[in-house]
């Protein structure tokens, strides 16, 4: 297996100077093992809250508001992903994984000025054209040792903040356990290893509270040649994959520390947390059958005490990732168009048995112009009702969690009580990308995309931004139309009460709402 480190000529005095006092700086924190910034990691906690407290709306509660509008230079920041920051004068973001986006030719990291926009260093680390592996999104993230940490196709870096050097690359295990069954379930697995690198993507970056790095394998099929998230929604027989594979990683040494075969292919990207004292990494498998793993000094065991029941509702396809709401882990279907109504789930940490379910937007029609858009969209060329390509955001200290149903034109609030989840509010907004949750617990902000006008989900050029009041859903503000962002990423909080929109085609949006004067 590919699991070794590569090594880079470099001068490393003045990395190792920056990277110490990056890391005095940082102290220990509130959220281990990420750097005490605003944001740090693609949903800030380990848990996936979405929840950037330090982000504020600085516009009227009351009144009317109008956003402000500034712009990068076109293409500067290809396919942008997530943005990091060490304090609200550096800004780094990733990007230049979705090659199916012109533009893009592989993975990137850059140190944004986050007033001016303009890059300050652009790191290319590869170029996926020119190997013809498959590129696709992992994310970056920020440690509380002050290294950025990037995860793309096979490989993770650790990358110096002052220059964008990259200090090491390993090249993560692409030797997999090949399907032989397709399309019979459930899925049988061969007993020899093949290697698969150039299908092969650790999708996402999570750590545990010691900075342990968690990542997890996808797959494009054997034989695919599209590039990007078209050939998860695209690929033929695009369930026809390997098993997957979960690793842990020590990021001092870049070292793999454990690599364990799952019983299937699993999509959705780990979710972590410490409950009871314990560590716990969450992981969907097959369409909603969550597990979780307990880790000991990177070690991972299969927790078979928690096994909660499977979403029984029909027309299900798989969700995305897992998010710990207070003792709950809360969960969604149906990330590529389905047959039958999204289901919304909550089980508890504590007793998988306390499970609750519930199918909200079942009574919200398709929208006509959608319905068309969708008549084959769904797996065996049938007609989607139901589409939501992200995952839900929550909100411990409120107790609430939201949710999305594109192809309804819908998002909505829930909370879970004695008798099950409630919706607390909805409103008519058309997104395919998570909700954003800035501002203090008292006053937080839902801050999400809207697809303007007839545009069709998926294939839409523009998007608006939308600020609500996160307890009513009540519109507060809403900008102007801009080049469509990045499909599968968020609205990315910033300092200064300003948001920032990452481009597809590598425009860079910041958006700053303010009281329009009386």
């Amino acid at each position: 297996m590919k699991n070794y480190i590569k090594p880079h000529r470099m001068i490393w005095m003045g990395v190792l100077l920056s990277v110490l006092t990056t890391a005095v700086l940082a102290g220990s924190g509130g959220n281990a093992p990420w750097f005490p910034s605003l944001q740090a990691f693609e949903h800030y906690d380990s848990g996936r809250s979405h929840v950037f407290s330090q982000a504020r709306f600085r516009g009227s509660f009351r009144g009317a508001n109008t956003v402000t509008m500034q712009f990068s230079p076109e293409g500067a920041y290809p396919s942008g992903y997530n943005m990091s920051y060490l304090s609200a004068k550096a800004a780094f973001i990733q990007g230049g994984s979705y090659g199916d986006v012109p533009g893009s030719i592989g993975p990137f990291v850059a140190k944004v000025d986050p007033e001016t926009l303009k890059p300050v260093w652009f790191t290319q680390l590869a170029n996926t054209e020119q190997t013809g592996d498959w590129d696709y999104p992992g994310a970056m993230a920020i440690e509380n040792d002050g290294f950025i940490y990037v995860v793309s196709g096979y490989r993770l870096y650790k990358v110096a903040p002052d220059r964008g050097q990259v200090i090491a690359t390993l090249d993560l295990p692409t030797m997999v356990y090949m399907r032989n069954n397709y399309p019979d379930q459930p899925p049988t697995y061969d007993t020899t290893l093949t290697d698969d690198a150039a299908n092969t993507s650790y999708n996402g970056i999570n750590a545990l509270p010691d900075g342990t790095i968690v990542v997890k394998s996808l797959y494009r099929v054997a034989g695919c040649t599209l590039n990007g998230a078209s050939a998860i929604l695209n690929c033929p027989d695009s369930r026809n994959v390997p098993a997957s594979n979960l690793i842990s990683v020590n990021p001092r040494t870049m070292a793999i520390i454990d690599n364990i075969t799952l019983p299937a292919f699993a999509g959705a990207r780990p979710t972590i947390t410490r409950y009871r004292g314990i560590d716990y990494v969450y992981l969907l498998q097959n369409t909603s059958s969550p597990v979780r793993y307990s880790v000991r000094k990177g070690k991972f065991t299969l927790d078979t005490s928690w096994t909660p029941p499977a979403v029984t509702n029909a027309g299900q396809q798989p969700g995305g990732s897992l998010i710990v709401m207070n003792d709950w882990i809360v969960g969604a279907t149906n990330t590529v168009p389905a047959t039958g109504a999204l289901t919304v789930f909550a089980i508890h940490q504590g007793n998988a048995s306390r499970y609750f379910s519930v199918q909200p937007y079942v009574n919200d029609p398709v929208a006509p112009e959608l319905a068309r858009a969708f008549a084959t969209a769904s797996p065996g060329g049938l007609q989607a009702v139901s589409w939501a390509p992200m995952s839900l955001e929550a909100d411990p200290e409120n107790s609430l969690f939201y949710g999305v149903e594109t192809l309804a034109r819908k998002v909505a609030a829930f909370r879970i009580t004695r008798s099950g989840i409630k919706t607390v509010w909805k409103q008519t907004q058309t997104t395919t990308e998570w909700a954003t949750l800035i501002g203090p617990m008292s006053r937080r902000i839902w801050v999400g995309t809207n697809i303007p006008g007839a545009e069709i989900p998926g294939q839409n050029v523009s998007d608006t931004v939308v600020w609500r009041d996160a307890q009513t859903g009540r519109e507060l503000a809403r900008s102007d139309r801009t080049p469509s962002i990045t499909m599968g990423t968020a609205v990315q909080p910033g300092y200064s009460g300003s948001m920032y929109l990452p481009g597809a085609k590598g425009m860079l949006v910041r958006m700053t709402p303010k009281p329009v004067p009386e």
